[in-house]
């Protein structure tokens, strides 16, 4: 009960919550989930999910600190919630922390690895890192899952035109053109490779 004596109804703020989060309303969504955090009233089995969607809030509104805490405490309580470890691999790769970001990546995958965004995720952090080996592997991987993705077959291209494999590179960015001719990643690499 609160002070007005009603019972605290957490599953119609935490829906409020999720709400503003669609929304683009981060501020409102953090103060939300807060709140329910704080109530006292939420469910054990509900706290990683909360902390989870407050974390997405904060990583939204660029409060990334904040992300990382609440990503990292939703793991705690539920070590299986692959999609916070792809958060905070997300987080951390916008923070320009890419090893760490390549860690919380590789246990987003160990837990669920069919999951075409996770090695994408990798793939970029590990490019970042100038592991070009391990970012095409990874990109390889999740192109199997988006075989569409004109922008991550031009992005594998830049890959392969980074580790000196100008005839991969060149089919790679003839394939993003045949999917979407207005792809100007690979444009721009094919006409630089075919000076």
């Amino acid at each position: 009960m609160n002070a007005t004596g009603t019972r605290y109804d957490w599953n119609g703020n935490f829906k409020k919550g999720q709400a503003a989060l669609a929304a683009k309303d981060y501020k409102t969504a953090i103060q939300i989930f807060t709140e329910v955090l704080n109530s006292g009233r939420l469910p054990k089995p509900w706290l990683a999910t909360t902390l989870y969607l407050r974390g997405k809030s904060y990583r939204s509104a660029r409060q990334y600190p904040q992300a990382v805490a609440d990503y990292e405490a939703a793991i705690v309580a539920d070590p299986k919630m692959d999609p916070a470890f792809y958060e905070l691999g997300a987080t951390y790769h916008s923070m320009g922390q890419y090893a760490k970001a390549v860690s919380a990546f590789s246990q987003a995958i160990s837990l669920k690895p069919d999951m075409g965004n996770y090695y994408e995720g990798r793939c970029t952090s590990n490019a970042w890192l100038n592991r070009f080996s391990d970012a095409i592997r990874d990109c390889e991987v999740a192109i199997k899952h988006q075989p569409r993705n004109a922008s991550l077959i031009a992005f594998l291209g830049r890959l392969y035109e980074e580790a000196g494999q100008k005839p991969r590179a060149i089919e790679l960015y003839k394939l993003a053109l045949s999917i979407d001719p207005g792809q100007s990643d690979a444009k721009e690499g094919l006409a630089n490779l075919s000076k």
